[in-house]
């Protein structure tokens, strides 16, 4: 037999409908009902609850608001469908690309830049002439930018 303490706690947990109550909890619950008149009024009490709880969350007001919805979105016009879904099959609408969007637009014009300074001569600003300048000696042929920017090659002694 069930502790009546263990079916108060049934009670507040699943409610006062015994359809409710978990199988292996029912048989000890009602059996605890017949014998005792703590249990019935804790079952009372349980049952005025429930009746207060399906007074303010009623199942009608449920239903209309579910009919009113839905009623509201039958009443709102059909999408247009753009060029692009028609074009693309579905598998590829189906990713999020809006967050990745700036990342990609960001790392585009980078690539571009970077592509502008490599085709543009602003990289070498310093030719044969203007070494030599730096370096003090216009007559002689090695002086070019190479010789101050590389050392020879360690094994070979090549330049």
């Amino acid at each position: 037999m069930m502790s009546l303490s263990r079916f108060v706690e049934l009670i507040e947990t699943h409610g006062a409908d015994p359809e409710r109550w978990p199988e292996r909890y029912r048989e000890g619950a009602q059996s605890l009902l017949a014998a005792s008149a703590e249990a019935r009024a804790a079952l009372a009490q349980g049952e005025k609850l429930d009746a207060l709880i399906a007074r303010h969350c009623g199942d009608d007001d449920q239903g209309q608001a579910t009919a009113r919805v839905l009623g509201r979105l039958q009443a709102l016009p059909r999408q247009r469908r753009g060029l692009l879904p028609s074009l693309l099959p579905a598998a590829l609408l189906e990713f999020d690309l809006a967050p990745a969007w700036p990342r990609f637009a960001a790392l585009l014009g980078v690539a571009v830049l970077g592509f502008a300074v490599g085709l543009s001569d602003t990289g070498m600003a310093l030719t044969k002439h203007s070494a030599s300048a730096i370096i003090g000696s216009s007559n002689s042929s090695d002086s070019d930018l190479s010789l101050i920017l590389f050392e020879p090659d360690p094994l070979s002694a090549m330049r």
